[in-house]
């Protein structure tokens, strides 16, 4: 007997025989049945086969196509500035949350009970069971076809081809392009900002910049200027008018950074990219490395504008993906360092300057809003402008709290304002304070000293740049010490280049320059390095002068404009070093020990009502710089003067001293020397009073190794007749070791000659050097009102000798003419 398995094999054996030829019309038909039914199982035995691999490839479909969902749903919330979703979004939802759950109902469910497996045996969710146990599980299944199991295996495989293919289709449908479409941006995203209708000025410069945005080839320009001048109120106002591009000018993304206050170039760079990256809508480049391609590759093709508040010389464009390549790419640029605009590659530059008088009042008055209590207080509100410098920050500031207080605060912040000082007491400065601080803490330490000591020059007041050159180099603030006037000009040059770039002086002649007022207030509270506070004492245009414990602790002292009438008898200051006295015309008399104590003394100014000069200056014998000029009441030097052996300048221009007294040769190192003639010296007619006649009394105590030590000598004379070729020709006689002339004009014909030893830079050799014979023009002397005759050339000399080091250290610095206030 066989047993059930032979049965079994012999059966399937029996399906497996050649199916023999049909003979007769009732075999051929069961002959087609049987090759029909075999066929069929054949089919169905290879689904039931490939069940397992099709339905692991559904799966990982399925899985996948929830994966892209997704991201591009990601994708989308990333750029939805530039992009929205549309109708086939919405669709393509619908037809995923279709096909996973048949996929879940139909397929995984129902291939978990035909196998036999337990929904939830593997998992919560019957598609979590792994794949290899529904594939092994499947396996028991391949042959058995006459079970129904079996057909029911074969009739899901055929679902699941089926279903691959609808997966496959709405795969391709997720992409951002089917279920977005474009927005287009707007091309300007506003900034808050001050309106310019009432800053008429201003109003002037934003539509300069609109001009250039809209010239060929201006692709870079900077707007620069002092802090709180308004650079960035105008950026902002020009960001909203770009709304609407004016005719000429297509941009499709005007792009507003504000630049991060961060230690690293490198995270500079990144937070600016993310900024350009968010407006752009492309935030999906998470990457550091490739940002600046990404940004370069978007803006290659489009027309835009990138508006910086703020930038550094440390940071290049390209760094960030802005290129020079860009043909329709244009840059503007709020410039706070000085350094950037030398480094960076400008079209055109900008300057914005403090707002004038009238356009501060205007800006006042708009913010108090109250044309009644303005009228009323229409004085003070004129001083208060005027002391707050022209800067609009401070002025909005200021006024926003005047606004606030009660009416009789506006007499009290008038008087605060122009002592000049209690600065911290003032929260709507603070703002003043802290731009100073960043500009002044960036500066080397000898510069520092040297802004300080600008502030004690009276408020507004027109410092003369030799003058202070000379007070910085006697103090030592300068790094040339002990060497030539001219090599300290030359050094005095580059530091006033340096404060200038920083807007802590400002010029305002060919020959001075000025402190701002908001910057002097914080340098005045400001002490200097390596000093205590209350060391040094202004009280300029405050009558009377230090007490006794301030004159003891006191090292600088300026009682400029001050109304003197006396000084103390012995002050106690044996640690003074600079004393400014100059401008009291009611000053007649100093004690006779009034300088006992000050034997630190190095620079003295006296330009005062006074008539003769104590013996005790001898006992200066620190002193490097004497200035009595305009001292009209002054006869003769006090004796005892040869003991100033440190003496480098005496400038007795303006005064009655027709002669100098023999000690001066003994002066060794007196450099600098200024002095005046009497009316009728430059007659052309030689007699007793002429020029040579007095130039040669002047100097017929000095030996001539004295003469050879002068580096500087200015004279000035009253002209009768004669022309000035004359004079030069017969000044050239006279002092023969100076080659070079320079003569300027006073008022009622008074003449300057300005005469410099040639100096030959160590760094430069064959400059040549200014030609009297250059045509002259007329200047204008702020602090006197004098006019005076400067070459054509001297307006070229001013950025070179007074600012520039290259051109002062050629010599020419010193033909820069000189009166000394």
């Amino acid at each position: 007997m066989c047993s059930q398995s032979q049965i079994g094999q012999d059966k399937f054996a029996v399906c497996r025989m050649p199916v023999p030829p049909p003979v007769g019309q009732a075999v051929a038909a069961a002959h087609d049945d049987a090759k029909g039914f075999f066929l069929y199982t054949k089919h169905a035995r290879r689904h039931v086969i490939d069940l397992p691999h099709n339905f692991e490839i559904l799966k990982g479909q399925v899985d996948g196509l929830c994966s892209d969902w997704k991201v591009l749903n990601d994708d989308i919330n990333r750029q939805s500035v530039t992009r929205q979703k549309n109708d086939n979004h919405g669709a393509c939802r619908n037809e995923l949350e279709r096909i996973l759950k048949h996929y879940q109902d139909n397929i995984v469910n129902r291939f978990i009970e035909l196998v036999g497996l337990e929904p939830g045996a593997n998992g919560e969710a019957g598609n979590q069971i792994p794949v290899h146990e529904l594939s092994a599980a499947c396996k028991g299944w391949n042959n058995k076809f006459y079970t129904k199991t079996f057909y029911k295996l074969a009739r899901l495989d055929k679902k699941v081809c089926r279903f691959k293919t609808e997966v496959t289709e709405l795969e391709n449908k997720i992409t951002l392009e089917h279920v977005t479409s474009p927005i287009n941006p707007e091309i300007v995203v506003r900034q808050s900002a001050q309106e310019l209708t009432h800053v008429p000025s201003h109003q002037a410069v934003l539509d300069s910049l609109v001009v250039c945005l809209n010239g060929a080839g201006r692709k870079r320009i900077i707007i620069h200027g002092e802090p709180h001048v308004g650079k960035t109120n105008i950026l902002r106002n020009l960001n909203n008018r770009l709304v609407q591009c004016p005719p000429g000018l297509e941009l499709d993304y005007v792009i507003w950074v504000t630049f991060p206050s961060l230690p690293e170039p490198e995270g500079i760079i990144t937070d600016i990219q993310d900024k350009i990256l968010r407006r752009l809508g492309l935030t999906g480049q998470n990457s550091g490395s490739g940002k600046n391609e990404v940004i370069s590759r978007a803006l290659r093709e489009k027309s835009y504008l990138v508006l910086f508040d703020g930038f550094s010389p440390s940071i290049e464009l390209e760094d960030i993906g802005i290129s020079e390549e860009h043909e329709h790419g244009k840059i503007i640029i709020e410039a706070k360092d000085p350094y950037l605009l030398r480094k960076f590659p400008l079209a055109e530059k900008i300057e914005l300057e403090r707002l004038p008088i009238p356009d501060s009042r205007i800006l006042f008055d708009k913010i108090i809003a109250d044309e009644a209590l303005c009228e009323k207080n229409s004085d003070l509100g004129d001083m208060i402008v005027e002391e707050l410098g022209g800067l609009p920050g401070v002025i909005v500031s200021i006024a926003r709290w005047l606004k606030c207080e009660q009416e009789d605060c506006w007499e009290g912040l008038n008087q605060r304002l122009k002592a000049d000082f209690n600065v911290n007491e003032l929260r709507e400065l603070e703002g003043v304070k802290l731009a100073f601080h960043v500009k002044y803490d960036n500066l080397k330490e000898n510069d520092r000293k040297c802004i300080l000591y600008a502030a004690l020059f009276p408020k507004v007041f027109p410092i003369h740049i030799d003058v202070l050159v000379e007070c910085w180099k006697a103090e030592g603030f300068l790094r040339c010490t002990g060497s030539s006037f001219a090599r300290a000009r030359s050094e005095g040059a580059i530091v006033l280049g340096e404060l200038k770039n920083h807007h802590l002086l400002h010029k305002c002649s060919e020959r001075h320059v000025k402190m701002p007022i908001n910057c002097r207030r914080v340098a005045l509270e400001t002490p200097f390095p390596g000093e205590e506070h209350e060391t040094s004492f202004v009280k300029s245009a405050v009558p009377g002068h230090l007490e006794e414990a301030e004159w003891k602790k006191a090292r600088r002292v300026s009682l400029m404009q001050s109304k003197l009438v006396k000084l103390p008898v012995n002050p106690e200051s044996e640690c003074m070093s600079t004393l400014f006295l100059q401008l009291n015309s009611e000053l007649e008399i100093i004690q006779e020990s009034f300088f006992t104590n000050m034997k630190t003394l190095r620079v003295l100014n006296l330009n005062a009502g006074l008539k003769s000069l104590p013996a005790c200056v001898s006992s200066l014998t620190a002193l490097q710089s004497l200035y009595l000029n305009n001292c009209s009441q002054l006869k003769q030097l006090p004796s005892g003067i040869q003991k100033l052996m440190k003496l480098e300048v005496l400038d007795i221009r303006g005064t009655l001293i027709r002669s100098l007294p023999g000690e001066i040769s003994s002066l060794v190192r007196l450099t600098c020397l200024r002095f005046s003639l009497g009316p009728g010296a430059c007659n052309p007619n030689p007699d007793p009073g002429s020029l040579e006649t007095q130039t040669s009394n002047m100097f017929s105590n000095i030996s001539a190794i004295q003469r050879n030590k002068l580096e500087e000598l200015a004279i000035v004379s009253e002209i009768n007749k004669g022309s000035i070729d004359d004079i030069v020709v017969r000044i050239k006689a006279v002092f023969p070791q100076f080659e070079n002339v320079t003569q300027f004009e006073n008022v009622n014909n008074q003449f300057e000659f300005i005469l410099r030893r040639p100096y030959q830079s160590p760094w430069r050799e064959g400059v040549n050097h200014l030609n009297s014979t250059v045509p002259v023009t007329h200047g204008h002397d702020p602090t006197t009102g004098n006019q005076w005759l400067r070459a054509d050339n001297e307006g070229a000399a001013v950025d070179g000798p007074i600012f520039s080091f290259e051109a002062s250290t050629s010599g020419t610095a010193g033909e820069v003419e000189q009166v000394i206030e």
